[in-house]
Parts: C-alpha cells; sequence; structure tokens
C-alpha cells in the first residue's frame, strides 16, 4: 500500500498542513530545524497505529489548545484486495488522479481506488480511528488489525522495541502464524517445573518462611488446602510478547551501536513483508559513518515493495539521493508546506550538482546568494565579527551562504531557491554587468529578492580598498603577502605606474595607489577562497569602528543584509 495524501491539523507543531504526494517511493524531508518534519512521520505512525492503547497529552495539541482537535488524514492507494471489498471498506473508496494529485470523493476506473484514514484525539485524549468519505463523513472503524496490515514502521532515536517480538513489529508480522503468546505460557510453565526440580537446595529458606507463615495462618483460623510453598505466580513472571527478542548468541542486538540497530531495523521492515510496507526514517543519519549511509540509502533505493519517509539534517545524506527525492519542508506560524526540489528554475541550473556542492543551503531558512567564494568568506567573517559584539550569528537565524560560482549563475539560483519557498538574497559585484546586470537585479528585487551590489561597478575587492581606512588597505596588503605563491608588491607595482617601496608600510595614501591595489587583488586572486576572505575580515575589522567608514558602501551594503537576516 502507497501514502497518495496527507492533511494534519492541530498536531504539535502543525496548525495545518495538505501535502498531495506524487508517485514515488521515496520522500526525504529536508528544511530547517523546528520545521515539523519529525512531527509529519509521528502523524503518519499515529493515523495506522498498530496498538489500541496509544497515550496523548495535552502537549500533542497545537499550541497546547485541547479544544482544537487533532485530526490526521492519511489517503492510502495500491489497496490490498481485503480493503476494497463491500463487506470491508468498498463502499468508502474514493479516486486518486495521479496526474493532478487530486482526490475525488466518486471512485472511477479511471483513477485509483484510495482509502482515506482519519485519526482523531479531542480533549478527551481519547483516539479515534474511522475510514470516511464525504458520502459518508461519519465514517466506520478502521479496525486495529486492519492498521496493523498496513506495515507503517517508524524508525526512531529509540526503537529498541521494534527488535523484539512485540506487537505491531516487523518481527511479529513475521512469525504472525504462530501463536507467541502459547510458546511463552509454556516457558513459564517449564521454569515452574524447573524451579521445583532442585526445591530441597534452591527453596530450602524460601520454604521454611512458607512454613512459618503456614503457622500463623492456622493459628488466626485461615484455611490451608494442602501445604504453603514458595512457587512462581505465572501471572506474575514477566515473560511478556515484548520479552522475546533478537540476540547475537547470549547478547540482545539491543546492544548494538544506534546506527547499526537502525539499518538492521530497515532491513527487517523490508524483509518478508510481501504486501509491502511503509517505513518511516527519522534522522536517517543517527549512528552512521558515511559509507553507511550509502550503503543504507541504496538498500532503500532498491526496494520497490517499499514506501520510505525520510527526515535529515546531513549534507551527506542530500547528496546520497537525487532531486526527485528530496521535499522542502517550510513552517511559518504553523503552517506547513511541503515542497518538491524538482523545479524547472534549479533543474536548468544544474540542481543536483548544487545540491553536493552546496547541500547545507538546502538545509537553512535563508540563504544568501555569493557571487564567489570572496564573498562567502567576506561575510562569515563579518558574522563573526558581529557575534563578538554580541548579535546573534548568522546560523541562529537559519541563514547559509552560497557560492554561485559566477556572476552568471546569480539570477537563476536566486529565483530557483525562491521557487522553493526559501528567503533569498543576493550580494554580488558590480563589475559584471554582461552576466548579471541591472536588468537582472531589477526582476529579483521585483520577486521580493533584496539584491546587493557595489556601487560604481566595481568588485569587492576594488569597493573595499576604497572605501577601508588607510591602516586597514595596509593591513589587508600585508595579509596577503602572506599567503604562499602570491607576489604582492609585483602585483600592486604593475597596476602602479609611479615609484613605489617595497616596504608596504611606508606606503603613502593616494587615490592611485588605492584603485592599483584593489585591481591587483582582483586580478591576483588575493582573498578568491573562503578562508582568505574570512582572514581578510578579521584583519580589517577595527574600520568597523570608525564612523567616518560607517558611512561607505561596504558597511552600508552589510548592515542592510544583516537586517535583512535578523528580522525576514
Amino acid at each position: 500500500m502507497r501514502i497518495r495524501k496527507i492533511s494534519i491539523r492541530n498536531f504539535r507543531g502543525v496548525k495545518d498542513l495538505d501535502w498531495s504526494l506524487p508517485t514515488s517511493d521515496i520522500f526525504c524531508l529536508i528544511g530547517k530545524g523546528d520545521s515539523s518534519k519529525s512531527t509529519i512521520l509521528e502523524a503518519i505512525r499515529y493515523a495506522f497505529y498498530p496498538q489500541w492503547n496509544l497515550t496523548l497529552n495535552d502537549s500533542d495539541f497545537y499550541k497546547g489548545k485541547v479544544e482544537n482537535a487533532i485530526v490526521v488524514e492519511v489517503s492510502i492507494g495500491d489497496l490490498v484486495e481485503d480493503f476494497v471489498s463491500l463487506y470491508k471498506y468498498g463502499q468508502y473508496l474514493r479516486g486518486w488522479d495521479t496526474k493532478t494529485g487530486m482526490l475525488v470523493d466518486e471512485a472511477d476506473d479511471a483513477l485509483e481506488s484510495v482509502l482515506t484514514i482519519r485519526f482523531t484525539v479531542g480533549k478527551d485524549l481519547e483516539p479515534k480511528w474511522l475510514v470516511v468519505c464525504d458520502r459518508n463523513p461519519d465514517g466506520v472503524p478502521f479496525k486495529q488489525a486492519d492498521r496493523n496490515k498496513v506495515s507503517v514502521g517508524l524508525i526512531g532515536a529509540y526503537s529498541e522495541r521494534q527488535l523484539s517480538w512485540a506487537t505491531g513489529t516487523a518481527l511479529a508480522k513475521l512469525t504472525e502464524a504462530q501463536s507467541l503468546n502459547e510458546l511463552l505460557a509454556n516457558a513459564s510453565r517449564t521454569a515452574r517445573t524447573s524451579l521445583d526440580a532442585d526445591r530441597p537446595n534452591t527453596l530450602k529458606n524460601f520454604d521454611a518462611a512458607a512454613v512459618k507463615s503456614q503457622e500463623v495462618a492456622k493459628t488466626l483460623g485461615v484455611p490451608v488446602v494442602e501445604a504453603y510453598k514458595a512457587h512462581l505466580d505465572l501471572s506474575s513472571v514477566n515473560l511478556k510478547v515484548g520479552g522475546l527478542a533478537l540476540h547475537d548468541g547470549d547478547i540482545p542486538l539491543r546492544q548494538l551501536g544506534l546506527g547499526s540497530r537502525r539499518m538492521l531495523l530497515c532491513g527487517i521492515q523490508k524483509m518478508g513483508l510481501e504486501e509491502g510496507h511503509v517505513t518511516l526514517f527519522d534522522e536517517v543519519e543517527f549512528g552512521l559513518e558515511p559509507h553507511r549511509i550509502s550503503r543504507l540509502l541504496k538498500h532503500v533505493r532498491e526496494d520497490k515493495r517499499g514506501q520510505y519517509f525520510l527526515t535529515t539534517h546531513s549534507p551527506v545524506v542530500l547528496r546520497e539521493l537525487t532531486v526527485n527525492e528530496l521535499y522542502i519542508v517550510h513552517s511559518k506560524a504553523g503552517t506547513v508546506r511541503v515542497i518538491p526540489a524538482f523545479c524547472e528554475g534549479l533543474v536548468a541550473h544544474e540542481a543536483q550538482g548544487k545540491i553536493r556542492s552546496s547541500a547545507e543551503a538546502f538545509l537553512s531558512k535563508k540563504v544568501v546568494v555569493c557571487e564567489g567564494a570572496t564573498e562567502v568568506g567576506f561575510l562569515r567573517g563579518f558574522d563573526d565579527y558581529q557575534f563578538g559584539k554580541g548579535k546573534d550569528p548568522f546560523s541562529y537565524h537559519g541563514v547559509s551562504l552560497l557560492n554561485a560560482g559566477g556572476a552568471s549563475k546569480i539570477k537563476a539560483l536566486a529565483e530557483a531557491f525562491k521557487l522553493l519557498g526559501y528567503e533569498v538574497c543576493v550580494l554580488a559585484d558590480g563589475d559584471a554587468e554582461k552576466q548579471f546586470s541591472p536588468a537582472h537585479e531589477a526582476e529579483l528585487r521585483d520577486k521580493g529578492i533584496p539584491v546587493h551590489v557595489w556601487t560604481e561597478k566595481l568588485s569587492l575587492e576594488e569597493r573595499a580598498f576604497q572605501d577601508l581606512p588607510w591602516a586597514s588597505v595596509i593591513a589587508s596588503v600585508k595579509l596577503a603577502q602572506t599567503v604562499p605563491g602570491l607576489t604582492v608588491y609585483a602585483n600592486v607595482r604593475s597596476k602602479y605606474l609611479k615609484e613605489l617601496s617595497e616596504d608596504v608600510g611606508t606606503w603613502a595614501e593616494s587615490a592611485d595607489l588605492r584603485l592599483a591595489i584593489g585591481k591587483a587583488a582582483k586580478s591576483c586572486d588575493w582573498f578568491k577562497d573562503i578562508t582568505r576572505g574570512d582572514l581578510w575580515v578579521q584583519a580589517i575589522s577595527p574600520s568597523f569602528g570608525d564612523p567616518d567608514f560607517s558611512k561607505k558602501d561596504i558597511p552600508v551594503k552589510l548592515s542592510q543584509l544583516w537586517e535583512w537576516a535578523e528580522h525576514v
């Protein structure tokens, strides 16, 4: 069976969510933390909870408001024959249009037959499961045994129970033809018999206490039918269904490392479930090294009988999956949207490659599209400076810095990330109008994307050496001199046609020399990587306290970008 549509109301951090799923087997939910990715998995799990004793509390309601009932509706297709029978749920069948992702209440031969399961919890905290449709809104109970048939399994941080034969586990499904309760009852009886076999030795003191208790009983007139003795009370012997667990030799597999347990559970969920399964894998990367993540995802991709819902915060996972398997979760004031990472704007710009090179951007809330590595490093350094001044860093605001890899790629990337639901702004040089023109800037701004471009058609390096106090200019040149392979004096001398001392500390400020230094820094790649861009900001950081410098283009635009990060 396959999930086709999910609707959630008033469950934990989700006030409302409606998600129509495409025909696919793998759905990896990504996005900023606290966007309700795990809540979506829990909602699916609860809709098909295989036991009757599900316990919820007030904190499971959106903002704790119990007057607003929890309602989860999950429509499933690829139904087993038992479910479509008129004697079961056949009167509640609905139609699913795979092309449009629309649910039609009347089943049709041209549409896939689906059932809608409604899970509700009111302020009485009593869960209810119904099969519903618009024709019969009151629905009919969705029985525990049928919920179990959907084979929904959650692999979370605490899944030791899944390595036992407890009710509803994958192991229990593999052996459901045999009565485990009877086996455990016989084991209890065997334990009682075994204890009796060596009673004179093992129970000597216990029987002595029993005899004394018998004497007291007779004294008080309490009837004694035969004789008091110590014996196992079979009703109290802790041999429960969940007590039968997988072992490696004599060692229970629950003692395996977290990653190994979760990989094993994923394999067990797949194994032997001929009618398919729905596996929910929360934080798929937990406890796993990159090579084992790769192996696990290969296992998932090869399983054509299962439908997988994954969550992750790992760039490694993103790099292993395809763009068609990624879904971005955005939450704003309780309204949650799930947006496929596959979109024309991003695909047109080599989405798969960008995911693998800049996976961190897809795990954020806000994206600053930077023209190149210099801008990324410069902003990282400015972030450190602001943090040192008591400001909350970019990470706190969910900001990721994306290296576009050139001016020609800025517009397409900014538009694509905006289309995917991210907040986006741009930081670019002003010296490449053929690749990123004022018209491009205007188009982005019309789409709600702030654009920061250095004035006078200058690059970051040129603009900085025009704006910085002279002491910071000299500090910048000296920093460049520490980079192996750079011939800094020769670089500047080639752009400056006047006499110039080799001792940088003696250089006197002039407009021509500022211009020459800026051109040399740009053309000779003084700060053209993230690390050097970061170190550059550290070298010039005293400038940010200069009142004259604060009015220049560099600090003004940096302040505007920071305000966007804080308040958008």
